[in-house]
């Protein structure tokens, strides 16, 4: 099958996620492009004109929404982002011909895009395949909130705007989203089932079939190396206890790794005696102060993240929410065990007691599963993490069952004909998402 995988960002978990099934799709025998926002890497297709000054094409996107919202409403949500639905995208570099030669659209991280005028007109004649990597797609804006459940019935009063109101922009948003899916042949296919369950609450998605397919990952890149060789390498003692975490920005509330530090120091008191260093990758994090040995590698490549893995006796995954979390899955793909807070589908990533341990969500349940886990049989964790891995994000098994979703109902004729007032609704929503964005378009000084 002729397969279009379309996302917005060029990088990021949900890019990165969207990548590895890409190349699953092309091994098990589908014909398949990738389209994302620049910059794009060699062999892919870029979705938006190149913009005359060199800048991101999302950046004005981006400095524009974090205005929504602010810093004390997105740390109580656990959220990073409200985004509306706001498109610079009115004319997509993407060619007509690339959209209607393929069987099936796959999408991914869509905001910002999924509004086009143009793009939608394409979309809407697809089948389309939509795999959610967190919860924007149903909700009038926000990615993620830790308590609210607005978005079940219609949004409005959003906790994460900076100015509320029962007909605020998450109301329009959310009415928005289920005027253009009821145009859309969607099938929605989310990692964990978590999400799953929360998008089958929301009204955007009735009739909508919703699956659950974790994402595939590399396990011949992801794999277990010569410990002893990569410690001596790096300047890691042979017997120090060595706990790794990390995620895109160390800054992001969302990851909580404010707390990861205060378990440790717990962890400290409880083991005394023991040699360990905990070991952060990742983005920003200058304000996280220890007592402890602390060692910053920064933000690493694939290779390099590989080497940490499988130098860690333990990943931790803190996150206050999250879907299916690609480090608890590469971690394991390595034979690291794992460890996660009971939050969003994070413990469907691994096999509580065999891969790894559930934690509640306090610095101190933490500090009790690092004991826990310093307890157990290592290698025996080890090995059962790297087998789970193996059988669990196979990237022949996973191709298989979207190709299953792929040809099932190839397109649902009901869907054609609506055009008219949506089309108008789009093109007003372009125009006044341009309007809305101009501001922030600007060069810095």
């Amino acid at each position: 099958m002729n397969i279009l995988t379309i996302t917005a960002l060029p990088a990021g978990g949900a890019t990165y996620a969207a990548q590895r099934l890409h190349s699953a799709l092309v091994e098990y025998g589908h014909a398949c492009t990738f389209a994302c926002c620049d910059p794009v890497q060699p062999g892919h297709v870029a979705l938006n004109y190149q913009r005359p000054d060199a800048t991101p094409f999302m950046s004005p996107l981006f400095r524009y929404w974090s205005t929504l919202s602010t810093p004390e409403t997105r740390e109580q949500g656990a959220c990073e982002l409200f985004s509306d639905t706001s498109t610079l995208l009115a004319s997509p570099a993407l060619p007509d011909h690339i959209v209607e030669a393929a069987d099936v659209v796959h999408l991914h991280w869509a905001s910002g895009i999924l509004y086009s005028p143009a793009l939608f007109r394409l979309l809407r004649n697809k089948k389309l395949v939509w795999t959610l990597h967190d919860m924007n797609p149903f909700t009038g804006g926000c990615h993620y909130h830790v308590s609210c459940e607005r978005y079940e019935h219609e949004c409005g009063n959003c906790p994460l705007l900076a100015h509320p109101a029962p007909n605020d922009v998450s109301l329009q948003a959310h009415r928005f989203k289920r005027l253009l899916y009821r145009e859309l042949d969607i099938t929605m296919v989310s990692p964990s089932a978590w999400l799953a369950d929360k998008a089958r609450r929301s009204p955007l998605f009735t009739g909508k079939k919703v699956a659950v397919i974790p994402n595939t990952h590399d396990t011949t890149l992801f794999a277990p190396r010569d410990r002893a060789s990569l410690r001596s390498q790096y300047g890691v003692e042979k017997d120090t206890f060595i706990v790794l975490t990390g995620v895109e920005s160390l800054d992001n509330p969302r990851k909580n790794i404010g707390c990861m530090v205060e378990a440790m120091e717990q962890f400290a008191q409880r083991r005394p005696h023991i040699s360990f260093e905990l070991v952060l990758f990742g983005a920003g994090g200058a304000n996280l102060l220890a007592s402890f040995p602390t060692r910053h590698v920064g933000s690493l490549d694939a290779e390099s993240l590989v080497d940490w893995y499988n130098m860690a006796d333990v990943f931790v995954h803190p996150s206050r929410l999250d879907n299916l979390s690609n480090t608890l899955c590469e971690a394991q793909c390595c034979g690291t065990p794992v460890i996660s807070f009971d939050a969003g589908g994070s413990t469907e990533a691994f096999q509580d007691g065999e891969t790894g341990f559930i934690s509640g969500n306090q610095p101190q349940h933490l500090a009790e599963a690092l004991d826990r886990l310093l307890s157990s049989d290592m290698e025996s964790l080890r090995q059962k993490a790297r087998m789970f891995a193996m059988n669990r994000f196979n990237g022949k098994n996973i191709a298989q069952r979207y190709t299953d979703i792929y040809e099932d109902d190839i397109i649902n004729q009901e869907h054609h004909g609506m055009h008219g007032p949506t089309d108008e609704r789009l093109a007003f929503n372009a125009m006044d998402g341009f309007l809305k964005v101009a501001p922030f378009d600007k060069p810095a000084p």
